[in-house]
């Protein structure tokens, strides 16, 4: 069951990534007509707060599903119920302290943000903090019991309710903007889904599970391994803020508002689409990882783990940064409009820092399932600090390029070569034999993006619609043909002949 679990699991993370992808391309060119740059670039950056106050999590819920799969593998149903009722606690009082947070946040927005907003954009700001205060009483709950779904490996209903939720906020979303609702109403339908979602856990949770959180005694000991944990899964997750959603910040405070706007186009790109091509195959496999490291301490079959998903995260994510560096200048022209031109620089930028460590994305997964995160946690939020550092004065003087680069510089850094000399030489992952079979990847993607960029010459069709789908089934079908010939491995050609011939006999 486990294992059916992680391949639905898997193939409905890149059903929900569609969804997501198709509703996203549908509705934002619509936020973005209802809503003038200045609005939408306050809309960002609240988006930004309630990123950062989403660190407020501190990474318990990863935290949460690895010990309590640690706990029954050594079948201490005890320790289990204990865990659980000391979780329940932490995230209770996580939840009190970021609201507190959110309120202070509220407060500093004159003196943030006061010389390059107006008093208008400062009043909508304001407005809409206080739904991100109603944001943060209902997700630091809901991550507790998704957390524990997640542990069970019942990705099922997880990835299902995810793709729900992902239809139900493009229908509400679009009823509110043609109420005249603006950024408030789209903010509140996200706040209300999280709430129904919240509600649909702790019914599985309740219904399905059966477990049960009991508190037998306050074990110190826990308590102490649990921060010592989740402090690393913390000090990341406040880089990826950082990365993500200060640049936003530092735009809004030393270039303008619609600078944030323009910024915040690339980062919902590469967030909410580009980074999840990735994650949707790792996200499935902590707990097995984590029974895994439990049972042994050798890595040959981690290591064959870490190539097979490798490879097939290299073939989707540089065949998805080849066809945007050839397409993407039009698809961003045509679906986010002209004035938001330099999104499609500042994306494929981040696309080129992040190309190393998406397609390694396991390894923190790795990481996570040996309790040793330790170094890659301070590297991280070193360079995270000094990409803040940096990014002050670059993005003052070049504006949303400066902060993409200076973005896309320490992101490859960080997760290049200090990260693979850690993996190879600490945790006894294969990193010269992973980059042995992945880089020869790379050939099909750039033999693809030439020839799409010469039948974009040759046809002279554009920009449209219709001349992206085109231009993207060319890439596509010239991608695929030359990787079923001579870049797929055995593996992925029976995944790919398997998943053919399960859908004929269905279908038949």
């Amino acid at each position: 069951m486990a294992v059916n679990q992680r391949r639905a699991g898997a193939a409905l993370s890149y059903v929900a990534l569609v969804v997501n992808a198709v509703t996203t391309f549908v509705y934002t060119p619509l936020i973005l007509s209802f809503l003038n740059a200045s609005e939408y670039g306050v809309y960002q950056l609240i988006g930004s707060i309630i990123a950062y106050l989403g660190v407020m999590d501190m990474g318990l819920s990863t935290t949460l599903s690895r010990f309590y799969v640690e706990a029954k593998v050594k079948e201490d149903p005890t320790h289990v119920e204990n865990l659980l009722a000391m979780a329940a606690v932490i995230y209770s009082v996580l939840t009190a302290l970021s609201i507190v947070v959110g309120v202070a946040f509220d407060l500093l927005l004159p003196m943030l943000f006061g010389q390059s907003f107006t008093p208008g954009e400062l009043e909508l700001a304001h407005q809409m903090m206080l739904l991100v205060l109603l944001n943060c009483m209902v997700v630091l709950p809901g991550n507790y019991f998704l957390a524990v779904i997640n542990a069970n490996e019942r990705f099922v209903f997880a990835r299902t309710l995810r793709i729900a939720r992902y239809l139900l906020q493009f229908a509400a979303v679009i009823a509110v903007l043609e109420l005249g609702r603006g950024a408030i109403g789209v903010l509140a339908v996200q706040v209300a889904l999280n709430f129904l979602a919240d509600v649909a856990y702790v019914a599985y949770y309740r219904g399905r599970l059966h477990v049960k959180a009991r508190l037998h005694h306050w074990d110190k000991r826990l308590l102490l391994h649990i921060f010592s944990f989740s402090g690393y899964i913390l000090l990341n997750m406040v880089f990826d803020q950082i990365f993500w959603k200060t640049g936003q910040v530092v735009l809004g405070a030393v270039v303008s508002a619609a600078a944030v706007g323009v910024y915040g186009i690339a980062t919902q790109l590469i967030t909410s689409g580009y980074m999840e091509v990735s994650t949707g195959v790792t996200s499935v496999f902590l707990p097995k990882l984590t029974a895994m490291s439990a049972r042994t301490d050798d890595m040959t079959e981690i290591n064959g783990l870490f190539d097979r998903i490798g490879h097939i995260q290299a073939l989707l994510v540089w065949g998805i940064c080849a066809g945007f560096a050839c397409i993407g200048q039009e698809f961003i022209y045509v679906w986010a409009g002209p004035e938001y031109g330099e999104a499609f620089w500042a994306t494929l930028i981040l696309m080129l820092g992040l190309n190393v460590s998406l397609v390694q994305n396991l390894g923190i997964s790795v990481l996570q399932a040996k309790d040793k995160q330790g170094f890659r946690a301070i590297i991280y939020i070193v360079i995270a600090v000094l990409d803040l550092l940096v990014s002050i004065p670059v993005s003052a003087e070049f504006g949303v390029i400066g902060c993409a680069v200076t973005a896309a510089v320490f992101l490859f850094i960080g997760t290049g070569p200090i990260m693979n000399w850690y993996y190879h030489t600490k945790i006894g992952i294969d990193i010269p034999k992973f980059w042995h079979e992945v880089i020869p990847v790379l050939i099909p993607a750039v033999l693809t993006a030439s020839a799409t960029f010469g039948f974009s010459a040759l046809t002279r069709i554009g920009p449209s619609y219709g001349s992206i789908l085109i231009k993207c089934l060319f890439f596509v079908v010239v991608y695929f043909a030359l990787c079923w010939k001579w870049f797929f491995t055995d593996y992925e050609r029976g995944i790919i002949r398997g998943t053919f011939h399960k859908f004929s006999r269905k279908k038949a």
